[in-house]
């Protein structure tokens, strides 16, 4: 959604900060609450496919990310250990790098209807979601290094699927003990908090203050997950929607509590707030109006409010024309 250029509040830009960090915590949860499908893929093909996960680094779209010569020289210079190098060659750059490609790689399978590497993807894609991914763990990061280390090395001989699955076994052995003491390290310095994805200076302290709605949020994600069963991308979408009635709109207004929900207050949020803060188009609107009439069904549906309140939102919402005249 377009923003305006002015800048926005202080107290809303804080606050937008803040909820980045919680943001892939509650996307989890909603996840793992949903039901299992009934097609299940047998754990034998699982884990064949798994072992061939190395195997993508050969598709076009990572070796347009390859790692050069002269940067596996520069760590191997820089590092002496393996796994340190490795660390220090997968730069926050390159993982933004690797995540678009992985995208894209995970569009083109689909559509290829290549299930198998379209799971090695998925796979990858988690891995790298997770709070503490170590790159050096990364099995496409450390078998592209040892892609452009046996450049250097041996530059005349041949550099495939089977010299990197040796060449990945030598790496588990030969570093297993180092690679267990870097990783128990890196989990003990993240126990007790999530590591914020961006730097703490920049972000008071303010800014990490629980909302009044945390809980209610995160009942209302599975309420779309468990009972309606959205699909992802409606669902995120629905739920950024709730947040920013209620982690933005209701935090300015100082409302704290659902007895500050009623028609007046969505109505000054809809045509007023929403539409001086976020500048949206009439689809942006319409959207917005069809989250906050999934949001209002569920708060009627756990009586969390009022029925005759519920009702009196749902006939506002349901006048669409004259939301839009607002734009």
């Amino acid at each position: 959604m377009a923003k305006k250029k002015k800048q926005k509040k202080a107290g809303l830009a804080k606050r937008q900060a803040g909820k980045q960090v919680k943001k892939r915590a509650v996307k989890r949860k909603v996840v793992s609450q949903r039901p299992a499908e009934k097609k299940q893929m047998k754990m034998s093909r699982v884990k064949k496919n798994l072992k061939k996960l190395p195997n993508l680094i050969f598709e076009s779209e990572l070796q347009e990310i390859a790692f050069t010569q002269e940067q596996v020289q520069g760590v191997m210079e820089a590092h002496e250990k393996t796994p340190d190098q490795i660390e220090a060659i997968a730069t926050p750059e390159f993982m933004e790098k690797l995540g678009v490609q992985l995208q894209t790689m995970d569009q083109r399978f689909a559509l290829e209807q290549d299930a198998d590497r379209g799971m090695m993807v998925k796979a990858m894609l988690y891995f790298m979601d997770q709070e503490q991914a170590p790159t050096y763990l990364n099995q496409l990061i450390v078998s592209l290094f040892y892609q452009a280390l046996h450049k250097i090395e041996t530059p005349e001989a041949d550099f495939g699927p089977i010299e990197l699955e040796l060449q990945i076994k030598d790496y588990d052995e030969k570093w297993e003990s180092y690679l267990e003491e870097k990783t128990a390290a890196l989990q003990e310095q993240g126990e007790g908090a999530e590591t914020p994805a961006f730097p703490q200076e920049e972000v008071e302290e303010e800014a990490w203050t629980a909302s009044p709605f945390e809980q209610l949020l995160e009942e209302f994600g599975s309420y779309l997950s468990s009972e309606l069963k959205m699909e992802e991308e409606v669902l995120e979408k629905t739920q950024e929607d709730a947040e920013a009635l209620f982690n933005d709109y209701f935090e300015e207004k100082e409302i704290t509590s659902l007895e500050g929900i009623r028609v007046r207050k969505i109505q000054n949020f809809l045509e007023g707030w929403f539409i001086r803060n976020m500048n949206p188009t009439p689809e942006d609107v319409e959207s917005m109006i069809g989250s906050l009439s999934t949001l209002v069904g569920f708060l009627e549906s756990k009586e969390k409010i009022a029925a005759d309140k519920c009702q009196a939102i749902v006939e506002y919402l349901g006048n669409k024309e004259a939301i839009l005249a607002n734009l």
